[in-house]
């Protein structure tokens, strides 16, 4: 009889083993929204500031994908391919990022008398330096620290007005915001001779 049993468990055996992936797509691994870094600015003409796109899920988290970037009205202020707007003449330009099918914007007011100073900027960290050195915004601009997948932290110098610290960390970027005009000049303590400086006027 044993031979009996175990080909009436098999029937069994197979329901519960579903016979294939099981696993449930998770509804907020795509893009949901589209974040930058900066809602408006005013910049004066011929000057320039860098965008920076996130990509974000249903639930908020950071997500991957490339943005595609485009101006409302190039003729008053253009985007390049990696977000790097600039201002070409007076007035008004939506700055759209697109990131599978998601869009964020930015509304960019150009003056012509200029003078006007950028209120984002970006610093990267290409293998153990702070890409650029001198970074320069105005007052109540702010700076986004691009993390790879080195560890670096940015120790600012004990000055009045310094933002928070950023410890060591990898992979992520981190915003800065600075209120106060002065130079800030900061390093990463992971990498000596690793430093940079904020210029805020």
């Amino acid at each position: 009889m044993r031979p009996l049993l175990l080909l009436s468990l098999l029937p069994v055996a197979l329901a519960c083993s579903g016979g294939g992936d099981s696993t449930a797509p998770d509804a907020n691994a795509g893009v949901a929204s589209v974040s930058l870094n900066v809602t408006s600015a005013q910049l004066g003409v011929g000057q320039s500031m860098q965008l920076v796109a996130t990509p974000l899920t249903g639930t908020g988290t950071v997500t991957s994908g490339s943005a595609t970037w485009s101006s409302s009205a190039s003729a008053v202020a253009s985007v390049s391919a990696n977000g790097l707007v600039t201002a070409v003449a007076a007035g008004t330009a939506t700055i759209t990022a697109t990131v599978s099918g998601r869009t964020g914007t930015a509304t960019i007011t150009v003056s012509s008398g200029g003078g006007a100073l950028p209120l984002a900027a970006e610093v990267t960290m290409p293998g153990n330096t702070f890409s650029p050195f001198l970074t320069t915004i105005g007052v109540g601009g702010t700076v986004t620290f691009r993390f790879g997948s080195v560890d670096h932290n940015v120790i600012f110098a004990l000055i009045t007005g310094r933002p928070t610290d950023i410890q060591i960390t990898r992979n992520v970027n981190i915003g800065r915001t600075f209120n106060t005009k002065g130079l800030f000049p900061y390093d990463c303590t992971v990498h000596p001779g690793m430093s940079g400086q904020i210029e805020v006027k």
